[in-house]
């Protein structure tokens, strides 16, 4: 299994932990369908998709896949979600090729192949897709199916950053930060640190409280470092609930309290893009 970085595959991760499903606006049972999904009624959007499916509406081949993927009205299935998402990606449907890149680059369902992985990332990234961008940002960045390329990495996590990815703009400043293909830029790495950390993406969370704590790309400010990785330890993220109690020893308990409690209450932002 390939192994999460802590600016890897996190996010994408993350976004698999609940279904993405792909709405086609198609007449008759594809609406049925649709509306059944959000219902959760499982039974009735796999009847209304499958003759769809059949016929070889990609759209419904993709949310059939999801279904046999994730055991919804069906019962769990890789290698039928595996074939409904090839169906689909061979008609170019964007979310099925970036599905199968994942899958390929985990080794999840399937033997790990970087290549495979590289070759469903990169024709999802074509076509704009956030994730698959992402996707393939980190395997050019590895050497992992591809040739390391740190120059195409950024070039692909900037694409991504732009679509508002929080996962991305957290990999981008991770290489503005270490000045890997790009000049060091301490407050624009913070910048787009923040932008991720607004999305509710713990890594960047911690890194924000972080900088907030060293004054580095932005003024020092030890109340704003602990709201930041109280944040950040709320998500269970591991460098922020180490440094939490040293933290809140530089400030009053009543400063702990009150940024414990704005932490308990924060909600994150709408991703904006550019």
């Amino acid at each position: 299994m390939l192994k999460s970085k802590n600016f890897g595959f996190l996010i994408v991760a993350a976004a698999l932990s609940a279904p993405l499903v792909s709405f086609a606006a198609e007449p008759g049972n594809a609406d049925a369908a649709k509306q059944a999904f959000r219902n959760k009624d499982y039974a009735t959007a796999y009847r209304e998709w499958k003759p769809l499916a059949e016929k070889g509406d990609a759209n419904a081949q993709f949310n059939l896949g999801v279904m046999f993927a994730w055991g919804l009205g069906v019962e769990q299935d890789v290698n039928e979600a595996m074939r409904l998402y090839h169906l689909a990606a061979d008609q170019g449907n964007a979310q099925a090729e970036y599905r199968l890149g994942y899958r390929y680059a985990h080794g999840w369902g399937v033997h790990q192949d970087f290549a495979e992985a590289s070759h469903w990332y990169q024709m999802a990234a074509d076509q704009g897709d956030g994730a698959a961008q992402v996707g393939i940002g980190h395997l050019y960045e590895e050497g992992f199916g591809v040739e390391k390329n740190q120059k195409l990495a950024l070039t692909y996590y900037r694409r991504a950053a732009a679509q508002g990815v929080a996962e991305a703009q957290f990999d981008l400043a991770q290489l503005m930060e270490k000045g890997k293909s790009t000049k060091r830029d301490p407050a624009e790495t913070f910048a787009m640190y923040k932008k991720a950390a607004d999305q509710g993406y713990a890594p960047a969370q911690e890194k924000v409280g972080a900088m907030y704590e060293t004054g580095i790309g932005v003024t020092a400010d030890r109340a704003q470092a602990f709201f930041w990785s109280a944040l950040a330890a709320n998500q269970r993220e591991k460098n922020a609930e180490r440094r939490l109690s040293a933290m809140a020893s530089r400030l009053t308990a009543g400063e702990a309290t009150k940024m414990k409690q704005l932490a308990k209450e924060w909600k994150p932002v709408l991703a904006a893009s550019k």
